[in-house]
């Protein structure tokens, strides 16, 4: 080879190289951003809709996280073609420091409309409608070419109108089982139903006591439209069950919420009746009325529940002290109805009771007057005009008893309500009862042998008279 077409050979293939890397550099700057690397939150714009035409197209834009520190000097507004991935930039800050809180600040540089992206990849600026994503990039000057992170957001593109997209509603249904009530401790499944069932996200279960405050039971994950929690962690009280939907894209789907009325109490066996053969009744002995039939353990009304000041249940008529305070549930109530609250033979007054929307006074603090006489009582907590709930407690010693009317008229009955000696002692125990009535009827007998005896001997005395005057043997005055 000559030496000048050596020299000529440099110049070409150094001028290869130069068209090789221009056309490098053209393929590079014509493909599309990575515009999904990594979201780290939620884009808010100074408004919620305009003009596809509006320049610039927002002036104000707040995230609900700082920019990671090393990619915090500018943050910039781009909008995102859909089909291709492409991005183009619509506005960024000025450059700042952006990781030390949230975002908030205004686009001064670099401003665009929508529609002039439009033209660009459409090559007109209207008959595009569609969702388009928006994405607030934290940049870093010093590595342009870090991986993006961004804040999102999406609008919606009506002819030469945008909107910020609102998220599509899903609705919430929640089941219990067993349903509403169950024994404390016992396995209780909370089923969560999501409409619509494809979307995906999270369900998380809530007991609330009002007052008393909440408790979160569990955490599950949506399945085919449903989430399922079994747990044994309720309280034992009447208390608000809810759940609560979070979708996995916010800015798609809005979040809904469930609840549900439960309540956790001891739930007592009903006690079976003795169906055998009866015991016939003794009509020879009085009954006494004035003792109540022992039938068995006693318990309290269905819509009562009484729990001392450690949240223990207490039996039916349970024994209480003078100042002591007590915890009343009642329910079947009209919902948030006033309840008044009296206590039999007593001269004290108490605080009103509202019940809740459920119809139930929950937790009422009832504290036993320090007067208050030994025996039996019942405080009331009644709905004016309408539905009453009735707690009996004695107080002292509970064997004290007033006396028994029908006791009381046994010791008399039988003397002033017999009519006679013979029927009082009818009346009183068939002659066999050894009580008062009986020693009446026993009486009345041995005055009339008595009698029968007397006239016994008068009729013997006047026979031998007549009989000794016939035989000479006696003359009155002859």
């Amino acid at each position: 080879m000559t030496s000048l077409a050596r020299a000529r050979t440099l110049p070409a293939l150094l001028m290869c190289c130069a068209l090789l890397l221009g056309a490098a550099a053209a393929l590079l700057a014509s493909a599309p951003d990575a515009h999904a690397d990594t979201g780290i939150g939620k884009l808010t714009l100074d408004q919620d809709g305009g003009s596809t035409d509006d320049n610039p197209f927002a002036t104000r834009v707040t995230t609900d996280a700082p920019c990671p520190a090393d990619q915090a000097d500018r943050v910039r507004l781009m909008v995102i073609n859909p089909a291709t991935g492409e991005s183009l930039s619509l506005g960024q800050s000025p450059i700042d420091t952006y990781s030390d809180a949230p975002v908030s600040v205004e686009l001064n540089s670099t401003l665009a409309s929508l529609a002039s992206r439009f033209i660009m990849w459409f090559g007109s600026s209207t008959g595009h409608d569609g969702t388009y994503p928006l994405q607030l990039r934290c940049i870093s000057l010093d590595d342009p070419v870090a991986p993006v992170v961004h804040f999102g957001l999406n609008i919606v593109v009506t002819g030469n109108t945008w909107e910020v997209a609102k998220a599509a509603v899903t609705t919430l249904t929640l089941t219990a089982d067993p349903a509403d009530e169950a024994q404390p401790g016992a396995e209780v499944t909370l089923t969560a139903h999501v409409e619509p069932a494809d979307v995906p996200g999270e369900v998380t279960f809530t007991s609330s006591l009002g007052a008393k405050g909440s408790q979160e039971l569990g955490t599950a994950t949506v399945t085919s439209g449903t989430a399922v929690l079994k747990t044994t962690a309720l309280p034992q009280a009447q208390q608000t069950i809810s759940a609560t939907f979070t979708p996995a894209d916010t800015d798609a789907y809005a979040p809904s919420t469930a609840t549900s009325s439960y309540n956790v109490h001891p739930i007592e066996s009903p006690t079976p009746t003795d169906t055998g053969s009866p015991t016939p009744t003794d009509t020879g002995t009085p009954t006494d009325t004035g003792t109540p039939t022992d039938s068995g353990s006693p318990t309290g009304p269905a819509d009562l529940e009484v729990t001392d000041a450690d949240g223990n249940p207490l039996e039916a008529d349970p024994v209480l002290t003078p100042g002591q305070t007590v915890h009343i549930t009642a329910r079947g109530y009209t919902e948030d109805a006033k309840v008044g609250v009296t206590l039999a033979d007593s001269s004290a007054t108490f605080d009103d009771a509202t019940a809740d929307a459920d119809g139930t006074v929950t937790d009422y603090p009832f504290t036993v007057p320090s007067d208050i006489a030994d025996g039996s009582h019942v405080l009331t907590l009644a709905e004016i005009g309408g539905h009453s709930v009735d707690f009996a407690f004695s107080t002292g010693d509970a064997s004290i008893k007033s006396p028994n009317p029908s006791q009381s008229s046994g010791l008399t009955g039988g003397s002033s309500g017999s009519g006679g000696a013979d029927s009082g002692g009818s009346s009183g125990g068939n002659g066999t009862d050894p009580g008062p009535t009986g020693s009446m009827a026993h009486t009345g007998s041995q005055v009339a042998a008595a009698g029968l005896a007397g006239l016994a001997l008068f009729s013997a005395g006047t026979a031998c008279v007549l009989i000794a005057r016939r035989k000479g043997l006696l003359a009155f005055g002859d």
